[in-house]
């Protein structure tokens, strides 16, 4: 799993590179938000607590916290074992690295179109 950490955070920083600064705050915001929910319904389930919903974890991953739930997943041992839930997730990622690219071959394009 680091590998797989580590190249998490290269595709965040390639991702950082090249998108508008505030953008890159947001997706870290959110990742920082995504985590700490993950930490909160870890802790939750531990004591017995009322859980955060999976939608609202699933909801978070797809606007782009992602790789905090990932690490969250791993780092805390949190949801690992529902293959549903896990499904879903891995579908949130598709769809929000499609996103990224989307916007970033926007930003890129018509840089890319001038040396054709």
């Amino acid at each position: 799993m680091n590998k797989f950490a580590w190249l998490m955070l290269l595709l965040i920083g390639a991702i950082f590179a090249t998108i508008q600064p505030w953008l890159a705050g947001v997706y870290g915001l959110i990742n920082l938000v995504t985590f700490s929910l993950y930490y909160r319904d870890k802790s939750a389930a531990k004591q017995g607590q009322w859980r955060i919903k999976e939608s609202t974890l699933q909801f978070f991953s797809l606007i782009g916290g992602w790789p905090a739930a990932l690490l969250g997943q791993y780092h805390l041992r949190h949801k690992t074992q529902k293959s549903s839930f896990k499904r879903i997730l891995w579908c949130c990622i598709v769809l929000n690295s499609v996103g990224v690219s989307l916007m970033c071959y926007q930003q890129w394009h018509p840089l890319l179109d001038a040396y054709r």
